[in-house]
């Protein structure tokens, strides 16, 4: 085995204007131990981006939406600027996924690494859309070398479609950079951190948050993050003139987000229950974990086994009686929100990136072999 490698890293991600995410951190990880290129989609500006930053090499491939059903389209893109092959690739997603099969059938690549990071057909609604990215992720993961699952309850879906078992990597948390806890703040924060989209959930709280607020008059809620429900968002809160008790903070650097846990007493992760939810595995969650933050989740899928397993929060039914319920026991009850944080706390430890990371490299290495 060559002892200096080369790995390309592929994801649909916009890496340069995306929130920090799995992409993030792997990059993270393989730039600081191996030659890296790492080939990402950019959506929302013109031109290709290419600089190389020490032994890295970043390539964003300016792209369309209707461009990730057709692989050929970022493959050509691709290899008209770089020739280069390579001793492993890590494919992201469905639509990299299919390019890198077309680079391992070129030869570009010896070893394909597919992670399945989500289930990608319930982010559309079409019929025709999601059967094909169902196809996509199928056809990924008969093709690749090895595959990793970020959720059990996903493995199993890939087992009963394709016969091959995925290995369990899970999301996880750079965990040394959130023991910055204990700072003085006024009221009783609850905070969310994440995409703001619909299946994102948010809309239950800020629902709740007036009733809430009869019973804590010092209780408010600050959000981190953007997308595209954002706006939706804002309205609602300016409907129920809540608007003094949510603070919007747009998107905040990974390194920044201890800082702003350290002043919470609650995260949320009331997530929309659909298909998507059931085989994810939220990032926020594990990371208010590493913040000793007590966590209120959605009763599904792996998410709340996580809670229900680490006795670190409590689950809901995603329903606003359930919520307001549960909020108003825990928050009547400052003990139980210490023991779970401390719960929280010990679980997250096992969720570091690094060792996650390692896990999975060790593994393509065997492959390698």
């Amino acid at each position: 085995m060559k002892i200096n490698m080369e790995i390309l890293f592929m994801t649909f991600i916009d890496i340069l204007n995306s929130l920090p995410q799995r992409s993030h951190h792997i990059i993270d990880f393989l730039k600081e131990r191996y030659d890296l290129t790492v080939l990402f989609c950019r959506y929302n500006e013109s031109g290709v981006f290419n600089k190389k930053d020490g032994k890295t090499k970043y390539i964003g491939i300016p792209v369309k939406f209707y461009d990730l059903f057709n692989p050929m389209t970022l493959y050509n893109a691709y290899t008209e600027i770089n020739k280069e092959s390579y001793d492993i690739c890590i494919a992201q997603g469905p639509w990299m996924g299919i390019v890198a099969v077309e680079f391992k059938k070129s030869g570009k690549i010896n070893l394909l690494a597919y992670e399945d990071i989500d289930y990608f057909p319930d982010f559309f609604q079409y019929e025709e859309i999601y059967n094909s990215t169902r196809n996509m992720e199928k056809f990924c993961i008969e093709n690749a070398d090895v595959t990793f699952s970020v959720n059990r309850y996903l493995i199993k879906l890939r087992e009963e479609q394709t016969g091959i078992t995925p290995y369990y990597i899970p999301n996880g948390v750079k965990f040394n950079i959130f023991q910055k806890r204990e700072k003085e703040h006024e009221g009783l924060c609850l905070i969310f951190s994440g995409s703001l989209e619909h299946w994102s959930g948010l809309e239950l709280p800020i629902k709740v948050l007036p009733a809430l607020r009869r019973e804590f008059k010092e209780v408010y809620v600050r959000v981190l993050g953007k997308g595209h429900y954002e706006a939706a968002l804002k309205k609602l809160v300016a409907d129920l003139k809540i608007d003094d008790y949510i603070h919007f903070y747009g998107k905040v650097e990974y390194n920044d987000l201890p800082y702003y846990f350290s002043m919470a007493d609650i995260g949320l992760c009331t997530l929309f229950p659909t298909e998507l939810i059931n085989y994810s595995f939220p990032l926020k969650a594990v990371e208010y974990m590493a913040a000793g933050l007590p966590v209120v989740a959605t009763d599904m899928g792996e998410l709340g086994d996580l809670i229900k397993k680490n006795k670190c929060g409590i689950t809901i039914t995603y329903s606003y009686t359930d919520l307001l319920e549960k909020l108003i026991m825990l928050l009547n009850n400052p003990d139980k929100l210490r023991s779970m944080g401390s719960n929280g706390l010990k679980a997250a430890e096992m969720y570091d990136w690094k060792n996650l990371f390692e896990k999975e490299l060790n593994i393509i290495l065997q492959k390698l072999e």
